[in-house]
């Protein structure tokens, strides 16, 4: 048996460093830069919600207070929640926009609904109100006071999905 004189083998460090060394670097890494990633929650003052937020808030509901406002970041996308005292839940975008409106004792505000779905609500369901409506990128809910949940197309607004 004879050997090949130009083949040396892989020495010992090399086998660590690929083996070991490499995965161990990326954990390290990761962990160290999880901070950044992490998800959290944290209060803020009203006066830290964006300036659209702040203007929704004053146009739809001036005479509620303020009980909650909290920015709420998760890996990349940031919302604010706030909630009022009256037990009204909202939720915005990072611009201020809205994106969910929740009340459980009375009926959203007829203004922030787009006109074709509470053409539709006042057809189909005259003796219902709006309770909660939520935006998405592709859908639109809205759960309305007899417990039925309609889903509309985002950009046509057409009914998709119903659900009781």
């Amino acid at each position: 048996m004879t050997t090949n004189p130009n083949s040396n083998p892989t020495p010992k460090w090399k086998k660590w460093l690929l083996g070991l060394g490499i995965p161990a670097l990326v954990i390290a890494i990761s962990l160290a830069l999880s901070p950044f990633w992490a998800d959290y929650e944290k209060a803020i003052l009203p006066s830290q919600l964006p300036a659209p937020a702040q203007a929704f808030l004053q146009t739809h509901y001036p005479q509620s207070k303020m009980a909650l406002a909290r920015k709420d970041v998760e890996w990349f996308e940031k919302d604010y929640e706030v909630i009022l005292t009256d037990g009204i839940q909202l939720t915005f975008n990072r611009k201020g926009e809205w994106k969910s409106v929740r009340d459980k004792a009375r009926c959203v505000p007829e203004a922030i609904v787009p006109e074709p779905v509470l053409d539709y609500v006042r057809t189909n369901h005259p003796d219902c109100c709006i309770k909660e409506i939520s935006r998405g990128r592709r859908s639109l809910e809205v759960d309305l006071s007899n417990h039925l949940e309609l889903t509309f197309d985002a950009k046509s607004l057409m009914l998709i999905d119903w659900d009781d």
